[in-house]
Formats: C-alpha cells, sequence, structure tokens
C-alpha cells in the first residue's frame, strides 16, 4: 500500500472546492430570487457566502495550477515543490500542451480578480474607488475566465471533434461562462 499523498488527490480537491463556491454562489441567487430573508438580512445572505464561494472557488483554481506546476515532482524535483510558479518550458518538456498552462493562468489570474472585488464589496467606497476594486476586477477577470475556456477549446479539440464527448459540451460551456 502507498503512503497517502496529498498531491496525488489534488484533482479531486480541486473540483470539489469549485464545486462548493458555485453552491455558494447559487445560494445568492436563490435569496435574492426569492426574496428570502428580511431586507436587513439581504448584506449577510448575499455579501457572506459570495466572500466565502469565492474563496473556495479560488482555493479549487489554486489546487488545479498547484497541480499543473508540479507534474514533474514525482521523479525529477520529489523534495521541490513548487507554490506560485514554474516556466513553461518545465511544462511542456513533460509533454502538456502550452494551452493548459495558459489557461490555468489565466483561470487563476481570473479567481484572484473576482476574490479581489469580492472583499472590496464590502465596504461602501466612492465611485472610482468601486470602479478601479469591484467593476474593472469583474470586467478584466470575466475575460480571464474567457481566455482560459479558449484554452479548454484548444486542449479539447472543440472545433476538431464532433460534440460526443461531455469534456466537449464542459469546455464550450466553461467558455461560455467567461462572457
Amino acid at each position: 500500500v502507498k503512503t497517502y499523498s496529498f498531491r496525488r488527490t489534488l484533482a479531486f480537491w480541486g473540483a470539489v472546492m469549485c464545486v462548493e463556491g458555485c453552491l455558494l454562489f447559487l445560494w445568492i441567487d436563490l435569496i435574492t430570487t426569492y426574496a428570502i430573508g428580511t431586507p436587513e438580512m439581504l448584506y449577510e445572505l448575499t455579501k457572506v457566502p459570495n466572500f466565502v464561494g469565492g474563496l473556495f472557488f479560488m482555493a479549487g483554481i489554486y489546487l488545479s495550477w498547484f497541480e499543473l506546476i508540479n507534474m514533474d515532482t514525482e521523479k525529477l524535483n520529489a523534495n521541490k515543490l513548487h507554490y506560485f510558479w514554474v516556466s513553461i518550458e518545465s511544462v511542456t518538456d513533460l509533454g502538456i500542451d502550452k494551452a493548459s498552462y495558459v489557461g490555468a493562468l489565466t483561470y487563476l489570474l481570473g479567481a484572484v480578480l473576482y476574490t479581489i472585488s469580492q472583499v472590496s464589496d464590502f465596504w461602501e467606497l466612492t465611485p472610482g474607488v468601486h470602479n478601479l476594486l469591484i467593476d474593472w476586477p469583474l470586467i478584466v477577470g470575466g475575460l480571464m475566465f474567457f481566455l482560459g475556456g479558449v484554452c479548454e477549446l484548444k486542449i479539447n479539440k472543440v472545433f476538431e471533434t464532433a460534440p460526443t464527448r461531455l469534456v466537449w459540451w464542459v469546455a464550450v460551456l466553461n467558455c461560455y461562462g467567461g462572457l
């Protein structure tokens, strides 16, 4: 029996974190659509779950990034983990498409920008600061998610194959979600 390794379960935990974040985002739509709670409770019922959901989502995306930048640690650099950055050449030398690297990085940057917006949304800000810390991070973060989705389209050969696989549809929907 092999020793448990957290790195062997990164894809699972990344997916779990992203799903938890998405469920909290759906909670906000549920609250606002069905007018659950009183107007005084709206802050706690929407802004806090939005922030926590964003943290879960960012953690899940970071785990995917962490997994990608540490693909070589099983044999080459077992004692040297990368936490934030690795050169694109070290990933492509392992036979991984550049689009995987670029896509994972743009998803991570988009999640960081969304989190900046979610944290800033806790305070009343002047219009100029609001644009800088809330509006622009959402716009640029959405663009990053779209670009990550375009990378997924390339990775999953969406333009070269028929829509017969689940991953084909997931890639298309991820790209569309960034619009």
